[in-house]
């Protein structure tokens, strides 16, 4: 007769045994080879792997593979975005997040870990091309916060994984912020009345600016450290102000104002007052406002919006329990739909019937991010889920009936002590029971 707890013993053992080699060979105050001097830390940490050939062993090339795959089995999720999760230490696997960005806009993200403080989380950040095709932009561990300016729109994704036989839960942050101070002094982006690319005389030509309104004489502030270019008048812009920005490869261009405060040459830093708001120019006959334009090198004008808007509202704070995180639960609902992103707009991934096993592993807002036993990822909203603490039905078990501790890999299973089990969830033909020693696993459908 199979011996259940002698297997998972053994399994204890030799990740325990796996994780001394790995701790010995590899120690945070260890010297990697120069050759990976200039690599990110994720790639050093796999080079150790490779270094004591644990990416040789099961857990190890676990390890590598789930990282890998984890690029091309991205959920979307919109900014700003907070989650509670959790990252089982017994089972290598990584997170990716793929969101929108907008040129201008400064990225931030941190990630802190409850359970085990000290663990080490890779996060890495990448340039999506394509559905196959990825490139690193950003990269961090021993200090879990990320922020850079985007430099042109697209979409991101990032990848977050723990060490080895490490996780543990974790409170995950991303934002954006602007890359540059607002330019009208007491204003913010709701004073925005027109915007970049908006129609103008009859069609004819395009808005290469924002418009930002206020009283007449509100003074206009430099958005960056640099150097004033051009103080000039023209028939468009009236009175204007050129600002070349110090440390970034674009100008900026403030026109209309009622009187400029600043002469060629003069360097400014942020905040300093270059001017006022007025109405001069082709802008005679509306109401004061700032035209605000950015001019990048080698691109021309592009959307300023991006780099000025401030968030209104952070993301909502993850109400959560962390007892109810990384644990298996099912579906209550007759029918329960697994989205792509935390979102009823969200397109569907496929509905699944009442009392489905989902494993938990992170919480948004009203949002679980789950996983099923066939590995499928998404989101599923917390009405549609239920605690298996309760069973849905019992099950005598024989000697006959074959257990499998999981879903998508049967070599490790046995036959079973008879009696009663408790049936607490099912997928496809197999039932998820806890047997009468207290020990989940599945068996085939009756």
């Amino acid at each position: 007769m199979f011996n259940i707890q002698l297997t998972i013993n053994m399994h204890k053992r030799l990740y325990y045994f796996l994780y001394l080699i790995f701790i010995a060979a590899c120690s945070r105050n260890a010297t990697l080879d120069n050759f990976f001097t200039n690599a990110t830390p994720y790639e050093k940490y796999k080079h150790s792997l490779e270094k004591t050939q644990l990416d040789q062993t099961a857990l190890g090339a676990d390890w590598v593979k789930a990282g890998e795959i984890s690029l091309h089995d991205s959920l979307l999720v919109a900014l700003p975005y907070s989650e509670a999760g959790y990252f089982s230490p017994e089972k290598p696997t990584a997170l990716c997040l793929q969101y929108q960005v907008r040129e201008g806009q400064k990225i931030l993200i941190t990630l802190e870990a409850l359970s085990q403080p000290d663990a080490i989380f890779f996060m890495d950040v990448f340039e999506v091309i394509n559905d196959t095709s990825f490139q690193r932009i950003q990269a961090a561990d021993t200090i879990p916060r990320l922020a850079y300016e985007v430099e042109k729109s697209g979409w991101h994704a990032i990848r977050i994984q723990p060490e080895l036989l490490r996780g543990g839960a974790f409170l995950l942050n991303m934002r954006f912020e602007p890359s540059l101070s607002f330019p009208v002094q007491g204003k913010a982006s709701s004073a925005v009345g027109s915007f970049f690319g908006d129609p103008r005389d009859g069609g004819k030509r395009a808005h290469r600016g924002i418009d930002i309104f206020a009283p007449k004489g509100t003074p206009v502030l430099a958005a960056s450290d640099g150097v004033v270019g051009r103080v000039t008048q023209n028939r468009l812009g009236g009175k204007v102000v050129w600002l070349h920005s110090l440390k970034k490869r674009f100008t900026q261009y403030y026109a209309h104002l009622d009187s400029q405060a600043v002469r060629p040459g003069q360097r400014v830093v942020i905040g300093d007052t270059i001017g006022f708001v007025g109405n001069t120019g082709n802008a005679s006959t509306t109401p004061p406002h700032l035209h605000f334009s950015i001019y990048k090198l080698g691109s021309g004008a592009v959307d300023p919006y991006p780099f000025v808007h401030a968030l209104l509202e952070e993301a909502p704070a993850v109400q959560f329990d962390s007892s109810q995180i990384g644990i298996p639960a099912r579906t209550k609902a007759i029918w329960s739909n697994v989205r792509h992103s935390p979102t009823t707009q969200s397109p569907i991934q496929g509905s699944y019937p009442k009392h489905t096993l989902v494993n938990i592993e992170g919480k948004s807002d009203r949002w679980y991010r789950i996983t099923l036993p066939n590995a499928q990822r998404g989101y599923m909203h917390d009405s549609l889920i239920e605690s298996i603490d309760q069973p849905t039905d019992a099950i005598e078990l024989t000697d006959n009936d074959r257990f499998y501790f999981d879903f998508t890999d049967k070599a490790i299973r046995g036959n079973l002590i008879a009696g009663t089990s408790k049936v607490v969830a099912a997928f496809d033909t197999l039932l998820y029971i806890q047997t009468p020693q207290g020990y989940y696993g599945w068996i085939s459908e009756r």
